[in-house]
């Protein structure tokens, strides 16, 4: 007979959702509730356990399709058998135990190799058995699966940092070959169908991956009944090493930014990339500009930004190149209202937006404010009075 208290819940997904990055932030939020909880990633790297699918993914034994499904599957199994004593012990102990990956991925990259439905159904039954029955490796509550196309996938993949396991190399043996990760994505969304304890959170809206807060919300609605956390309750704040928002880097000593969401839809401000200047801002409803209409966007954010520092809000790119710009604005220190954006259709087209869509991008700037005085100007300089195109065009 079981003797589990605790819960066990697996963040899994496609390559390049950010499966590692979510579990973080996951436990990091139960943590600050002050729940037990523990986390594990598979594989292990590093460990003798998963010495063969470190052997595997660096192309050791030859490529996947040499190497065979079946083959693959055990050299990741054995590795979550090693494991198992471990989660085991969580559970039994009352936490909540949290992986990044477990069976589904052997499901997802191993069934992709398989084209016939029957077969890869087949497979799924014979990987069921040789986990959950054979290892007998503690069956989670619940697996949710990230979900990110593959070609996206791949791009992302590109942005991580230094591996181990694949001696710095930016792809290992599947992330290498787009047709497997198409494959995997395909049989990722066919065992979400299959099985009811999986459950699918799909992480790109208009082809960009939507800011991690976000996401995070997502999953901590599928677990919260679970961990007997009302559904009805806001969800624990972010903690600020996970907030896209928390640091603003510059050589000025800004490390925080306070915002608050007016309402429970809206999104946070975000950067893409680590370099960007401007962060992300996001409408909160509905809109249509009619060519040369204008329209007022609401953000649903309020900001208490830095005395010295301004916002200005600036176009953002994607829209930008659609004629549609947001009209100059400055968001002053001692603001505390509602951040707006006043937008306008320069295109020939009738223009939606639709929530949740990135409108335009804020900028804090240090600014100086030096002391008016009235003098008369030297005007001897080496342009004087001369204005517009003084200078030629070439």
């Amino acid at each position: 007979m079981s003797t589990q208290k605790g819960k066990f819940i697996v963040i899994d997904g496609t390559d390049g959702s950010g499966k590692a990055t979510q579990a973080e932030i996951l436990v990091a939020r139960l943590k600050s509730m002050n729940l037990p909880v523990a986390m594990i990633d598979f594989p292990q790297y590093g460990h003798k356990s998963a010495g063969l699918v470190e052997e595997y993914l660096n192309g050791k034994y030859g490529s996947a399709k040499e190497v065979g499904y079946y083959r693959t599957s055990i050299f990741y199994a054995a590795d979550r058998y090693d494991a198992s004593f471990k989660i085991r012990k969580w559970l039994e102990e009352g936490k909540i135990a949290i992986a990044n990956r477990y069976v589904t991925a052997n499901m997802a990259h191993q069934g992709g190799k398989i084209a016939d439905k029957q077969e890869r159904k087949k497979f799924y039954n014979w990987l069921f058995n040789l986990e959950y029955r054979l290892f007998a490796v503690p069956r989670p509550d619940l697996n949710i699966i990230l979900h990110v196309n593959a070609d996206i996938a791949q791009k992302l993949v590109d942005k991580k940092g230094y591996r181990d396991y694949i001696n710095g190399d930016k792809r290992d043996l599947h992330e290498a070959d787009l047709s497997h990760l198409r494959d995997a994505e395909k049989t990722y969304l066919e065992i979400a169908e299959i099985f009811p304890d999986i459950s699918l959170i799909k992480c790109v809206k208009y082809g960009q991956i939507m800011a991690r807060e976000e996401i995070n919300n997502l999953i901590w609605e599928k677990i919260a009944g679970l961990i007997g956390f009302k559904t009805n309750n806001l969800p624990p704040n972010f903690p600020n090493n996970f907030l896209n928002n928390s640091k603003i880097e510059n050589n000025n000593n800004i490390r925080r930014l306070k915002v608050q969401r007016l309402i429970a839809a809206a999104k946070l401000p975000t950067r893409a990339y680590d370099n960007d200047a401007g962060f992300d801002l996001y409408a909160t409803d509905f809109y249509s500009l009619s060519p040369g209409g204008k329209a007022i966007i609401k953000t649903g954010l309020k900001m208490a930004i830095p005395s010295g520092y301004a916002g200005l809000i600036w176009d953002k790119g994607g829209i930008a190149k659609e004629g549609i710009h947001s009209m100059a604005g400055v968001i002053d220190s001692g603001f505390r209202g509602e951040i707006t954006v006043n937008i306008i259709n320069l295109s020939k087209n009738i223009y939606h937006i639709l929530p949740g869509q990135k409108i335009a991008q804020i900028i804090i700037q240090k600014i100086e404010t030096p002391i008016i005085v009235e003098e008369k100007i030297d005007d001897l300089t080496d342009r004087d009075e001369e204005r517009f195109d003084s200078s030629g065009m070439f």
